[in-house]
């Protein structure tokens, strides 16, 4: 799966996983800021992503274009054909870089077969949730959502165990959920590996598109990797949404549920 149909996002998809960390950090802005390929320069993109003009000219030739220019026309050519690009440089604010991101996401969800994957999240016997680090809080509040709707959510691992442990467990009627934001953990491309034959979703930044054809569902989450800390405003947004839809699939099965837990939540007094 592509993650938009922007004609350059799908280049850099299909190529991300050959690129050297010059291109990935041009790859990464071009992704969040394709307009920026029709209101820079080689050099002013150059010195945005702190790399030389040549790097961006061979980065650029890398993805199949003769140069800038034959790019420039193509996202012309797709801006035509109604695909929304800016052609005037817009103050940057985060505000704003959160407001595209979440459009990228919508494009992206928009253009792929949603319905299959929520099917499969719905109808699994078992959801096993993957997330390390800044991973874990991302992976810990989509397990309590879906736990919302249906039952058979784990998170893992499980504390005190190591992943290999709980790998082993799982079996192939099972739908395996993983979440990689950049900053993962060392051997995430030897779990990615481990998932490999299982149905599994890879909820990822632009960092980790080196793993979509490893996986059987691939979701890009656009973060703005240029601010000091992180913002997870996407991927949480994606979350709610794929419950959401969970959700409403499962109709009045998921009622029953919601309606159990908030009657135990009464009997317990667990809440103001």
């Amino acid at each position: 799966m592509t993650p938009t149909n922007n004609p350059l996002s799908e280049r850099i998809t299909k190529n991300y996983a050959q690129l050297t960390k010059n291109d990935q950090r041009l790859a990464d802005y071009l992704q969040i800021n394709p307009e920026k390929i029709l209101i820079l320069s080689t050099n002013e993109i150059a010195e945005a992503c702190l790399v030389s003009k040549t790097s961006v000219s061979r980065f650029i030739r890398k993805l199949g274009y003769e140069d800038h220019l034959a790019l420039r026309n193509e996202l012309l050519a797709a801006r035509d054909k109604g695909e929304p690009l800016s052609v005037t440089a817009l103050e940057d604010s985060e505000f704003r870089q959160e407001v595209h991101s979440l459009e990228q996401l919508w494009a992206q969800l928009s253009g792929m077969n949603l319905e299959q994957l929520i099917k499969k999240i719905a109808t699994a016997k078992r959801v096993k949730i993957i997330g390390y680090r800044n991973s874990y809080p991302l992976a810990l509040h989509f397990r309590q959502q879906l736990m919302q709707c249906r039952s058979g959510v784990d998170l893992l691992p499980l504390p005190g165990q190591t992943i290999g442990e709980d790998l082993s467990s799982i079996d192939e009627d099972d739908f395996i959920i993983i979440i990689g934001i950049r900053r993962r953990v060392s051997n995430f491309a030897n779990i990615i590996s481990q998932l490999s034959g299982h149905d599994c979703l890879l909820i990822t930044d632009q960092s980790g598109q080196k793993y979509a054809q490893s996986v059987s569902h691939f979701l890009v989450c656009y973060m703005n990797n240029q601010a000091p800390l992180d913002s997870y405003a996407v991927p949480m947004s994606l979350i709610s949404h794929l419950v959401n839809k969970t959700y409403r699939l499962l109709s009045s099965e998921a009622v029953k549920i919601s309606r159990k837990i908030s009657m135990n939540y009464s009997k317990l007094n667990e809440l103001e």
